[in-house]
């Protein structure tokens, strides 16, 4: 089990809970020194990226790309995948492929969708859940096709107005019936949904994609009270052997949250799920 940090890429410029330091170079340099084995990378629009720079300061650093997300195509192009104009859809599953095709370059990581299937619009909540369905069911096709795991993420309801548990995101995925759509647990959301974050884990068994770890109110893991020993013992029973992304919040000393995040997951996994 190896350790990230979520990273905002210089093509957003939207307040999310991922770490950004200097500079990307600054950014990734600090990540690579503090310990973190890789990054999730929070992307808006990778032709907007210099993706060789990128490439060769992920090689200079030896982090690993585990996993692209996508709340950048929400934040700022108001995006989403149930979205009642058909040209704000179209250009929501267009783009969301073109992640897929990004995720490729790193080895075929996950595609995070979390606020990228969009709230419900609560007049006609039918229509919705059929353009959500129709999106993702045209995504996983290109996904599979391409070797990428789509990760859907259950998100509280104060978040999104549909799929908010774990047993949500599970139905989901079953429903849509697609080898290439798995769960992404984000420890936070199933603080709230779940009621506990190892009962969670235990109801998407054989569904995980990849993890997101915060502790409540997006503190540090280790600092506010979830209980990520019993998180982890789970996550090595349903023998999960991906990554754990920090995604917390960044208050003025973001570096020494993300050095106090690193050190505790890293003190668990050398207990109880070491590599």
């Amino acid at each position: 089990m190896k350790i990230a940090s979520c990273v905002l890429l210089p093509d957003s410029n939207i307040k999310v809970a991922a770490y950004r330091g200097n500079g990307l170079e600054g950014t990734l340099r600090d990540i690579a020194e503090i310990g973190y084995d890789g990054v999730e990378l929070f992307v808006r629009d990778q032709k907007s990226l210099d993706c060789a720079a990128l490439d060769r300061q992920l090689e200079r650093t030896g982090l690993e790309v585990c996993c692209i997300g996508s709340g950048p195509l929400v934040a700022q192009d108001h995006l989403t995948l149930s979205a009642i104009p058909e040209e704000k859809r179209r250009e929501a599953i267009d783009r969301t492929k073109e992640l897929v095709d990004f995720a490729v370059r790193y080895g075929r990581v996950p595609v995070n969708v979390g606020k990228l299937r969009g709230n419900l619009p609560p007049a006609d909540r039918s229509s919705g859940w059929r353009f959500m369905r129709e999106s993702f069911l045209e995504i996983c096709e290109y996904a599979e096709k391409k070797g990428v795991m789509i990760a859907l993420e259950p998100q509280e309801r104060g978040t999104l107005n549909n799929i908010n548990s774990t047993r949500d995101g599970v139905m989901w995925v079953e429903q849509i019936g697609a080898g290439s759509l798995g769960l992404l647990l984000d420890t936070c959301h199933m603080d709230i949904e779940d009621g506990s974050v190892t009962s969670g884990v235990i109801e998407a068994a054989g569904h995980i994609a990849h993890i997101h770890v915060a502790d409540r109110k997006r503190a540090a893991p280790g600092t506010n009270g979830l209980d990520f020993v019993s998180f982890v013992k789970a996550l090595k029973a349903t023998n999960y052997d991906g990554f754990l992304s920090v995604e917390i919040a960044q208050p003025e000393d973001a570096l020494g949250n993300m050095r106090k995040a690193w050190t505790y997951l890293n003190s668990i996994r050398t207990m109880y799920a070491p590599r």
